[in-house]
Formats: structure tokens, sequence, C-alpha cells
């Protein structure tokens, strides 16, 4: 082992930087987040579905009971803002900060500080270059004012010329890798409580919700929906108020689909809507005559706990606004829902004693005691929608914005912006001139025959004249 170079053991930090200093590893990650990204596209996100169940209860129906509830866990339901995705842009955030600085260092010192005296054999060995005869004591300043006029910035020095442009050319891909942190900064803000919010919230007509992440108020003043000739729906809006916390009126606008509220940065999207049994006009009937008593309105949604029908008085005892009969034989309810409404009443006649009975609205001729002094009809059922509004609120927003926008400048430097050298000098009565280029070679081909021939029109002719000789 004596004499032999012994290479030093890398320590922690070292091999971590290493780590991320590997394309290898950034497309592993890359191609990690893309699935990822699928994933969360293909998959209803929580706040995102057209559906006033939470997702502990959506998800099961609409997956399935496994699959589901795998969802739920893994934080598939909510991928965007799951930490195991923040992880993932964390680690390719500094995997390009790693890559762009193990590589940016030394390109920048090459590009912004050249050596404009390189080994002649190194000019002489460029794939592009031409010579011309060395006229007066400075051999190099017709050169350097054909190239000073073609926005070229010019070093001479030593006796030697150096002169490049399209600087910009080069960093391209590290102004892409900068938008690309901005996004993923933006993508990131979103785990920042009260930065991000989508989710959905359901105003039914005359009903006042505050809106989350926010600290106003909306009430909607009315719901309107219209069909196509199918019964599809072709449009529908929502009259709303928006109300701030001290219960001022803030504005009044409809929402629309495609047609936003704004309020601040909070907006609030037509997404949705469902009709339900509303109030109903119920009629008390005495039942040997058949007289009708008197009416009142019921609230099918919220009924009141009491109510009074002429000289009767009546009393909720129980609700169930979808009614069905368990497993254990006794009555309840399937949803929160109104679809079959069913209530228990206690009535008390003016000069007899109370009774309870059962009434269905929907179904005023089902009875399940039919001695009772009077019963129910229903007149008529009114409908009440209930709007469903997609709340989004997104403060990461301007930092994408802008994240794409600095992408697409570097996007355009990469593939537009060619960084374009020359180098030269005098030796034997002669002016040696190497160019190169990193992109579009024909481009910097032509325009060095033209300068050749501006320096030596006899020896070098131009395009025209060449496209004129094969004529």
């Amino acid at each position: 082992m004596d004499g032999q170079d012994v290479k030093p053991r890398k320590d922690l930090l070292d091999q971590t930087w290493d780590f991320f200093a590997s394309v290898r590893v950034t497309t592993v990650l890359l191609f990690l987040l893309a699935v990822a990204s699928i994933g969360g596209t293909l998959i209803e996100q929580e706040g995102m579905y057209a559906s006033n169940l939470p997702p502990e209860e959506y998800y099961p129906q609409r997956y399935g009971p496994v699959l589901g509830m795998l969802l739920l866990r893994t934080g598939m339901t909510h991928a965007y803002s799951s930490w195991w995705y923040l992880t993932l842009l964390f680690l390719i955030a500094a995997a390009l900060v790693i890559c762009s600085i193990e590589r940016l260092v030394p390109l920048w010192r090459a590009v912004y500080r050249p050596n404009p005296t390189p080994d002649k054999e190194f000019v002489r060995r460029l794939r592009q270059g031409f010579t011309f005869p060395a006229r007066g004591e400075q051999p190099l300043a017709e050169l350097a004012a054909a190239l000073r006029a073609r926005r070229y910035l010019v070093i001479e020095r030593d006796g030697r010329l150096y002169a490049d442009k399209g600087r910009l050319g080069r960093l391209g891909p590290y102004i892409t890798h900068i938008g690309l942190l901005f996004i993923m900064i933006g993508a990131g803000m979103r785990a920042v409580p009260g930065v991000y919010l989508e989710q959905y919230i359901w105003v039914r007509d005359g009903e006042i919700v505050k809106v989350p992440g926010s600290d106003f108020y909306v009430e909607s003043l009315g719901f309107a929906v219209e069909f196509y000739e199918t019964g599809q729906p072709r449009s529908y809006q929502t009259h709303t108020r928006v109300i701030d916390a001290g219960g001022n009126v803030v504005k009044t606008e409809t929402i629309a689909m495609n047609e936003p509220l704004t309020v601040g940065r909070v907006q609030l999207y037509q997404s949705s809507y469902y009709a339900e049994y509303g109030h109903a006009e119920v009629a008390l009937v005495d039942r040997q005559s058949g007289a009708e008593i008197d009416r009142f309105t019921l609230d099918l949604s919220q009924p009141q706990r009491a109510y009074t029908v002429g000289d009767y008085r009546l009393q909720l005892l129980a609700y169930y606004p979808d009614f069905t009969v368990g497993e254990d034989g006794r009555p309840t309810t399937r949803s929160s829902q109104v679809n079959n409404p069913g209530l228990v009443l206690e009535v008390t006649p003016p000069d007899g004693e109370p009774f309870t009975t059962w009434f269905f609205p929907l179904y005023p001729g089902m009875e399940f005691d039919d001695t009772t002094p009077v019963r129910f009809l229903t007149q008529d059922v009114s409908p009440v929608y209930t709007s469903g509004l997609q709340v989004k609120k997104d403060l990461g927003l301007p930092v994408i914005y802008l994240g794409l926008i600095i992408t697409t400048a570097g996007a355009f430097a990469t593939f537009y912006l060619a960084h374009r050298r020359f180098w030269a000098f005098a030796e034997g009565g002669q002016v040696i001139v190497g160019g190169w280029t990193n992109r579009n070679a024909g481009s910097f081909e032509r325009e060095m025959r033209q300068i050749a021939h501006q320096l030596d029109p006899e020896q070098y002719a131009t395009e025209s004249d060449m496209e004129g000789e094969e004529r």
C-alpha cells in the first residue's frame, strides 16, 4: 500500500451531496412525483367531489369499503397536501438546487470569466474557422470592429482576441430550474394553514353559511335552474348575499356557471345542486264530517316542535326525514336528506284527551290508526334547492405563475439563444480565427462566412455568390 494514493473516506454530508447531485436520483424522484400526480388526478380529491357526505362516508361508497378506506389512510384523497407528496417536492427541490450548484459554478466561470488567450493549437483545431491577411500595426482591429457591429463582446489582450455573445443561453437550463423551484414552493405552500383551500359548501335557499377560510358568510336568496327539453339542466345559478362578521351586507351578486363570486382572495364557484322536498301545505280534517278544520305549513327539513291548528295543538315527538324500518323493527332514517319524511305527532283536541299518531306528508293516505278523530291531508309540497358552491383559495398561485414565467424564459433562453465564441491571433502575416457555438451550427457557419467575406472578399464568397456560380 506504500506509495499508493488512498482516497479519503467521504463523510455523511459529502455522501448526501453526491446522492442528490446524481441525475439518476433526480429522474427517479420525478418519476415518483409523476405517478403520485396521476393518482391524485384520477382519484377525486377531498373538497372537490359534488356530494355533501363527509370523506369517511363518501369514499367507501364511491370506491368500495376496502379501497375507500385504503385511499383515506394513505392520504390519496388529499394527495397534493399529503406529507409524502410534500416530501417528494422537497427532495426534488433539494436535487435541483444541488445539481444546479454542482454544474453551474464551473459553467459560470467558463462563460463569464473566459480565457482570451488559450493555446494556439486549440484555436487551430476548432471545426469552424477562417484566415485572412494581417494588415497594419493592429491586425485584429478589423475583426474586432466587425464583431462589435454584430453585438459581440470583444476582449483584446496580449495580441489575442476573444469575442462572444448569447451567454444567457448557457444559463437557460438553470433559469428553468429556478422557475421549477418557484412552482414547487407555490405548491408546497398549500401545506401552510390558511394558504390553500378547496372545499364544498352546501347552502339551502334562505340559509346563511360561514365560508371556510374566510371571515364572511354567504346567504342564498334563491336558486334557479333551466332545463333542456330532455330534462338535463342547461344552466343554474344562485342569487347570493355576502355578509361580514359584523352582520353588514358586503355585496349582492349572482353566482352562475363559469361566473364565480370573488371576495378578497376567496372565490365561490357554482358547482352543483340538489332539490328536496321543502314545505308542505297540510290540512287538518275532521274524520267523521270530512270538514277542514284549518291548515298549517310544515317545514320538512326543520319542522317546528309545536303547531297550533285551529283549536288543536300539535306536538312533534319524533321526525325521520328519510323514514325506514331498521333491522330491529324500529323506525329510523336512512339519511339526513328529506326523501321520505315521517312524523310522530301528539294531537291535543280542544275538549278531549291527547293522542299520538303518525303522519307521512308524501303519503297522507298511509295511516297506522284510522280511529283518531282527525286526520292530515297534504295539499301541496314545494321543492327547496340546496346549492353546491366550491370555495377556492390559493395564495400560492401567484408564486406558481411567477415560476411558470421564469420557466418559460429559461426554456426560451435554452432553445433560442446560442452562445457563440470567437478566438483569433496573428501569426506569419495571417490572422487565424476559430469559432464555437453550443447550438445551431448552420446559422453560426453562415455568420462566420459573412464575416470572412467582409474581411477578405476575394478569398471568401457569400452564399448569394455561391448560388450564382451554381446557376
